[in-house]
């Protein structure tokens, strides 16, 4: 079986930049796209740091792991894994009671399957490793009803974004500067798309923002966006 790509985002500072984002407490995030059609599916918080220094890489690979979790889908709430499973593009996570199950061949093609086989309903989702990280983080959470099938397929796109909000790695997140500690600071966020073993280069300046070139793999999220809808593709 071929290695599982890795994508790479080397993220550039100033020491003005640094020394302002330090000063501030700001707090240094990433949020991972899905593409799903369900409305009820949530992006959550894939990475935070308050680690700010002038070459920040921010590293993962492909790999997703599928999870259950009893965590109710509440806008703040931090998802806790109950189980999980490495789970590959064509296969299916099959459920079974109290969450657990395994992961068989046979899914959809270029896309992912959880099936539950009990009638209860649980949280589920994606979940991966970041930055050298060894615990995985939930990247995004729909509700698994039951005898419910889910089909979802993670995306090579991730969001950045500066704030002095505190948030865990986990939390579930709607619209992150009109829901979450209102009398915080937040930069806009950056929607990166990345390439498989290739790097995007960028940097971020406090006063100018983010520069990544201009190129067609970036935009601009603004800090009060709906990020349910930015993060969860519904194509």
């Amino acid at each position: 079986m071929p290695a599982s790509p890795t994508y790479q985002i080397d993220l550039s500072l100033a020491p003005a930049t640094i020394e302002a984002l330090v000063d501030g407490g700001y707090s240094f995030y990433t949020m991972f796209a899905v593409q799903m059609k369900n409305a009820a599916a949530r992006p959550t918080i894939g990475f935070s740091t308050q680690n700010i220094t002038a070459n920040m890489p921010i590293v993962w690979k492909a790999d997703v792991s599928a999870y259950t979790s009893f965590t109710p889908i509440s806008s703040g709430s931090v998802v806790r894994i109950g189980y999980e499973v490495p789970i590959n593009i064509g296969q299916t996570f099959v459920v079974t009671s109290g969450g657990i199950g395994q992961v068989k061949a046979g899914g959809p093609v270029s896309k992912i399957a959880i099936a539950n086989t009990t009638a209860g309903a649980f949280t589920s989702g994606f979940a991966r490793a970041i930055c050298g990280e060894e615990t995985t983080v939930p990247i995004y959470a729909v509700p698994l009803y039951g005898n419910q099938t889910n089909i979802a397929a993670p995306l090579p796109k991730v969001l950045l974004q500066f704030t002095t909000a505190s948030l865990q790695p986990g939390t579930l997140i709607e619209k992150l500067a009109m829901e979450f500690q209102a009398g915080a600071s937040y930069s806009p966020s950056l929607l990166v798309e990345a390439a498989a073993n290739q790097t995007r280069a960028l940097s971020y300046d406090i006063n100018a923002g983010w520069n990544w070139g201009a190129y067609s793999w970036a935009e601009i999220i603004p800090a009060n966006a709906d990020l349910a809808k930015v993060l969860i593709v519904q194509e």
